[in-house]
Formats: C-alpha cells, sequence, structure tokens
C-alpha cells in the first residue's frame, strides 16, 4: 500500500514537472509570437510611412510642375506667394497624418559658390555679418572646399583638423550638405545653428539668388553699402519682384550685385513630416525643376531633422516694415 502511494506521488510529481515545462514553453513561444509581431506591425508602419512620404513628394513635384507650366508672367516668377510655398496643414490619413514645408534653396546663400569667386566670398562676409558672426568665419569654409592645402586669411586647412580626436582632413571639393559646417575649425554650435536656416550647399554655378524667396540676412549680402537691417527689409516683398532690376529701381544699393540675383528658381527641398502608427518619418527631398518645361526630377533624399527651421528673425527684420 505505501508502495502503491509512493508510486502515485511520482507520478503527479511527473505531470506538475511537465505541465510547469510546458507552460514555460507556452510562455516562451507567446513572447515570440508578441514579438514577432510587433516587430512585423513596425516594419509594416515603416512601409507605409515611406509610401505616403513619396506620395507627398509626388503631390509636391505636381504644384512646382503646374506653378511654372501655369505662370502666364514673362518671365516666370517664383514667390512666396506661389502655391508650393504655402504650408500645407497637416493632413489626416487613416492612423496619422502628413505635414509638408517646401522651401526655394535658390533664395538661400550657397557656399560652394565661394569656391574660385572673391565676388561670392565678400557675399558670405556680408551674410555673416548680417547674422553677427564673425566675417573671418568665411575663410575656414573656403579651405574646407577649395582643392588647396594654402591656409586663407583665417581659415584652416589639414594641420588644424589633423589635431584633432579623432583626426580627419579637409574635405577639398564642394560640400554634400550645409551640415557640413559642424565639422569646420573655430564654429562653435550655436554659430552653426544661426548661420544653417540662410545657407545651402548646391553645385557651384548655382550663384544666384531669388531676391522674392530669400529672407532678410540672405538679402542684406547682395547690398555691399547698404545696412543690413535696412537691406533686409526688402525680403519677402508683399508683391513679388518681376525682375531684378525692379528691386534695383526702388533701392539703389542692390546695384553692385545685381548680376547675382534672380527671381525664378530651379531647385528646391521638400521637408515631409509622416507620422503613421507607431512611425514617425521625416523625410528631406532636393527636387530640381527645370526651368523651360517645368519637368522635375529628385536630386536626392534625406532623412531627419525639423519641419521647419528653427530661427525666429521677427524681431531683427520686422515684417511690418516691409514694403
Amino acid at each position: 500500500m505505501a508502495r502503491t502511494a509512493h508510486q502515485r506521488g511520482i507520478a503527479l510529481l511527473t505531470v506538475l514537472l511537465v505541465a510547469a515545462l510546458a507552460s514555460v514553453i507556452l510562455a516562451q513561444l507567446l513572447g515570440r509570437h508578441h514579438l514577432s509581431v510587433a516587430y512585423t506591425r513596425q516594419a509594416l508602419h515603416a512601409q507605409q510611412a515611406m509610401g505616403y512620404a513619396l506620395g507627398a513628394e509626388a503631390f509636391i513635384r505636381h504644384l512646382l510642375h503646374a506653378d511654372r507650366i501655369d505662370d502666364d508672367r514673362n518671365p516666370p516668377v517664383d514667390s512666396l506667394e506661389d502655391a508650393w510655398a504655402e504650408p500645407q496643414a497637416p493632413f489626416e490619413i487613416d492612423g496619422g497624418s502628413i505635414e509638408i514645408r517646401v522651401r526655394d534653396l535658390e533664395g538661400l546663400f550657397n557656399l560652394n559658390s565661394i569656391d574660385a569667386d572673391p565676388a561670392a566670398q565678400e557675399r558670405l562676409r556680408r551674410l555673416l555679418a548680417a547674422l553677427e558672426l564673425e566675417p573671418t568665419l568665411a575663410d575656414v569654409i573656403l579651405d574646407w572646399i577649395d582643392a588647396d592645402e594654402e591656409v586663407h586669411g583665417l581659415g584652416a586647412e589639414d594641420p588644424t583638423y589633423l589635431l584633432e580626436s579623432p583626426a580627419y582632413r579637409t574635405a577639398n571639393a564642394p560640400m554634400a550638405s550645409a551640415s557640413e559646417l559642424r565639422l569646420l575649425a573655430n564654429f562653435e554650435p550655436e554659430q552653426v545653428e544661426r548661420l544653417l536656416p540662410f545657407v545651402t550647399a548646391l553645385p557651384t554655378e548655382a550663384d544666384v539668388i531669388n531676391i522674392n524667396t530669400a529672407p532678410g540676412p540672405v538679402l542684406a549680402a547682395l547690398a555691399p553699402n547698404m545696412d543690413p537691417i535696412q537691406a533686409g527689409r526688402y525680403a519677402h516683398p508683399l508683391t513679388p519682384w518681376q525682375l531684378p532690376g525692379d528691386l534695383i529701381g526702388q533701392e539703389a544699393g542692390f546695384a553692385p550685385e545685381a548680376g547675382s540675383m534672380t527671381t525664378q528658381s530651379r531647385v528646391f527641398e521638400a521637408r515631409i513630416l509622416v507620422v503613421y502608427g507607431t512611425q514617425r518619418l521625416m523625410l528631406r527631398s532636393v527636387i530640381h525643376r527645370d526651368t523651360e518645361t517645368g519637368l522635375t526630377r529628385v536630386l536626392g533624399r534625406r532623412f531627419g531633422g525639423a519641419l521647419e527651421p528653427e530661427f525666429d528673425d521677427a524681431e531683427r527684420w520686422p515684417l511690418e516694415d516691409r514694403r
């Protein structure tokens, strides 16, 4: 009898052990299943968010094309009155939203334009001065992008950067992105952040500035003999300039830089923020538009960054003082 009870006890313990082991295995399987489901959901949301972002990019390309084709002015004019320049209120989508901002990159100062162009170098110095930054920082930018190892003014070449930890060399080539400013000697982070909203990195030959879309400090860089704040008050005109001569006719201080001005643009940046499910995607697309046909093509895409440049120039460039 005692032997039978002992055998029953062993059998019961065996059953309990098997049940416990099965519970552990089941818990692990459920955990892996939930992880797999979460991973799949994340992947699907990411894929869907990218699809929405590319759809928004196509929408912007359509706006840019239509803006050129439907513009009956001769010559066509690009300004902040155009449909592409209007901030797009968040589009509500099932499970999220889309926000779009477009800016004219040719309304900004092209850092690469200063290579082998003393006049562009002076414009950059005036831009830096308008932003209350040291004009000598232009020398640092020039040494970063030019092909030689000669130090210009208060610039810096390889010997300076090789002392950094980790060491690196100057690019000796045009900037691929204005964010390269963060690598440059003598640039403090706050100085970079102050300059970035007003500069871009385009091919060297993109050396003209759209006076209809240029912000105050950039427009001030085109007025060598004017107070920067006074010159900046002509920025973002309520009535777009048809030709650079229209601005010069109203303010002769811009005359020396007539050849650096335009009222048409070819390169734009679309910033697209998609929030979908568990995903938050920021796509920044650089779009080129042909000035004759209006056809567009995407030059490049980047991810991350802010929806809008974080700079408030209302106090130094008051909107109420625009013409």
